[in-house]
């Protein structure tokens, strides 16, 4: 496989004919620690813009068009073989075919505009490439790291986790399709659950219970990386599309719903500890969130969630801490503790559910702004 880089990539899209011969911008993007990935802005490529000047006569002599075109925005995607992190972390690169493959399926499902297009897959590259969200969207992990919280953005997300969760539930070809553990234990079991057990070796039984729940109970596709940092806001200047695109699918897998739940919840519970006394909002998006994803799902979809889901959340909570990819914004060793403490609270029982785990949350947030003063 040959990297793609901002210096080779043009060269790459026009050896096989995927853009114009025109002017190529190139932006490369956060693609996390698992990817390359890369804006393109192929100038020569759409309808022209303006009127056209030739006369007849030059038209009939082919003297060219020489007005700007719209140009075509698309992003391309390239798996790194080891992960960006501080940890050695490997993941098969065939996850791009498993991400087109997911794309595709979700398509027909879920509202126009609320994931990606599959434009194209190099499979001898692992290329993936997707439509571009439009221009003025706005990441919602950036977004909540500058305390800007968007009161539309947390039941838009749940919106869409319901509708993918409930629409997938017990369909047998989808299960078979995607019931393969190998990618979700390489990227979440293993760096996650498994690797944090070096910090605390004595959370293993409770990490196993954790582990057995979410692969024995697997009533529908989960997207397995439900985060803040794979959620574009949509400019108001959209009203035709959802508020809310989703990206990356690598991790998309036949498994329990309580997952995803649990990992959103997580990702803003943790940036509520990183706000100190200004912690209320992120937890009523929290609180916001689970009530509509509840009342957006069917008991078969939500029970996991309802009887286990605290479990798992204290689970991924410690895993942001002492997993392969720890967050970066929890630096304080005094909210560390008080992270750590509800962690191990959520997973020191048989089952939590997740109403339990948000109590618990308000409460060790209301402490850990109490000891920052």
């Amino acid at each position: 496989m040959n990297r793609l880089t901002t210096e080779n990539i043009a060269d790459y899209l026009r050896a096989r004919n995927a853009v114009s011969a025109g002017q190529i911008l190139v932006k490369s993007l956060s693609g996390g620690v698992a990817n390359s990935v890369f804006m393109i802005m192929d100038m020569g490529a759409g309808e022209p813009i303006g009127t056209d000047l030739r006369s007849e006569g030059q038209k009939k002599r082919g003297v060219p068009d020489n007005r700007m075109r719209q140009g075509n925005c698309f992003v391309i995607k390239q798996p790194l073989e080891m992960f960006a992190t501080a940890a050695e972390w490997r993941v098969d690169i065939d996850r791009a075919w498993a991400e087109a493959d997911a794309l595709k399926a979700l398509h027909p499902l879920l509202p126009p505009g609320a994931i990606p297009d599959v434009l194209w897959l190099d499979r001898e590259q692992h290329v993936l490439a997707i439509s571009a969200a439009p221009t003025g969207s706005l990441n919602f992990k950036t977004e909540l790291l500058a305390g800007r919280i968007n009161p539309h953005a947390a039941p838009a997300a749940a919106a869409i986790l319901a509708s993918l969760h409930t629409k997938t539930a017990q369909d047998d070809a989808l299960r078979q399709r995607f019931s393969d553990t190998r990618l979700f234990m390489q990227q979440r079991i293993d760096p996650y659950l498994r690797h944090m057990l070096k910090a605390d070796a004595g959370l293993e039984p409770a990490i196993n219970r954790v582990v057995g729940r979410l692969l024995d109970c697997r009533p529908c596709l989960i997207h397995g990386d439900f985060s803040p940092k794979n959620m574009l806001l949509m400019p108001p200047e959209e009203p035709a599309r959802p508020p809310l695109m989703l990206l990356d699918f690598e991790v998309v897998f036949w498994g329990n719903p309580a997952f995803d739940s649990a990992t959103f919840i997580n990702h803003l519970l943790l940036k509520a500890f990183s706000r100190g006394k200004k912690w209320r909002p992120l937890m009523i998006a929290a609180d916001g969130f689970w009530n509509r994803y509840l009342a957006g799902t069917p008991a078969a979809v939500h029970q996991p969630s309802v009887e286990f889901g605290g479990a798992i959340l204290g689970s991924l909570m410690l895993a942001r801490l002492d997993g392969k990819s720890p967050v970066e914004y929890l630096t304080d060793e005094t909210v560390r503790r008080h992270v750590r403490t509800l962690g191990k609270s959520l997973i020191s029982e048989p089952a939590v559910g997740m109403d339990a785990a948000l109590d618990m949350a308000g409460e060790a947030l209301g402490k850990a702004a109490d000891d920052a003063d």
